[in-house]
């Protein structure tokens, strides 16, 4: 896992995606460089200027709105700044005010000697919020890079692996030719993120390309329209290519033989970051054809977050005949 080096203040205003917020700043310019946002999370330091100062992260962005400048109005205005200046120097790298409200200007003048940088913006707090939020989660949230390929499955994104020359670009590429769409080929870019779970997207250098051996690189893209790739998936499955031999065929005999008295799915999990994807291995040999059992595993998993076991149905609905039988057999011996 690695995650990634703290961020600059001055990328808040360098990012295409907070160009809306339009930020500003009105003082504490010499620390846009220096100070360094340390996580993906913000914070409202609401209780911080009503006097309470414990709960004020070091390295988090503070996000200041009408509640805590109606608040600090109501104190004589030197307790105010007082409370604004012991919040400054608790290692915050910045702060953001909403609505375009100001600080007193002994407020910035501190922030000018101290270099925090005070930014300001129009827009409401609660948009500044999930702007701000929604950008340092993409860039600071911890990420791994996987070998395989991503691909969005009716809208769940599957992660295919396996050893290298095992069929993992021709399953994907037989998937698009089913409709789906292509993600990520041999470098999975995975991040996790706090609302979202697993997102997984392509390198940047890799985006829409597709190597098959025999063929070369392709832009699947370019080959089969703007719907035959997505920048991105929630990651959801993962899907384990293996070549069929002696040590699979005992697996799946092994499962079949405790079904009737574990009626379990042939899953297991696999830990990513953290979260539990469940897992299928799937065994590849000439006259299978992996796109439809991968369609089928993703069909499978969607029914089984609704609560459906596919096993379970079926040996009640054994048990249920036999039990049927069995009665029936007593009838006849009873006549």
């Amino acid at each position: 896992m690695r995650t990634p080096p703290p961020m600059p203040v001055a990328r808040l205003l360098q990012a295409e995606r907070l160009r809306s917020l339009a930020l500003r700043v009105l003082a504490g310019e010499g620390g846009l460089e220096r100070n360094l946002i340390a996580g993906p999370r913000i914070q409202k330091p609401g209780l911080a200027l009503a006097g309470f100062f414990p709960y004020v992260r070091e390295g988090r962005l503070q996000i200041v709105g009408a509640s805590e400048f109606s608040y600090l109005a109501t104190l004589p205005a030197g307790e105010a700044v007082q409370r604004w200046k012991h919040l400054l120097t608790l290692g915050v790298p910045a702060v953001v005010a909403a609505k375009d409200l100001r600080p007193p200007k002994e407020v910035l003048a501190f922030c000018e000697e101290h270099g925090v940088p005070f930014l300001v913006t129009a827009r409401q707090t609660s948009e500044v919020i999930s702007a701000v939020s929604n950008f340092l989660e993409e860039a600071l949230a911890p990420r791994i890079q996987a070998h395989g390929v991503l691909v969005d499955v009716f809208s769940l994104g599957t992660l295919i692996v396996g050893d290298a020359g095992i069929g993992k670009s021709e399953c994907a590429l037989e998937l698009v030719y089913r409709g789906h769409r292509l993600v990520a080929d041999d470098i999975v870019v995975i991040r996790r993120t706090h609302g979202n779970g697993l997102l997984g997207a392509a390198h940047p250098n890799l985006e829409n390309f597709l190597e098959l051996r025999g063929v070369g690189i392709i832009d699947v893209r370019k080959h089969f329209g703007m719907t035959a790739t997505s920048p991105g998936v929630h990651l959801s499955l993962m899907i384990r290519l293996v070549k069929l031999s002696e040590a699979t065929r005992k697996l799946e005999r092994r499962w079949r033989e405790q079904l009737m008295t574990d009626a379990r799915p042939w899953v297991e999990t696999h830990d990513i970051l953290g979260v539990d994807v469940p897992l299928y291995t799937m065994a590849v040999a000439p006259g299978r054809d992996v796109a439809i059992m991968v369609e089928t595993a993703v069909r499978k998993c969607l029914l089984a977050q609704r609560g459906v076991d596919d096993e379970r149905v079926f040996i009640e609905s054994v048990n249920k005949r036999a039990a049927g039988f069995e009665t029936e057999d007593l009838t006849l011996d009873d006549e």
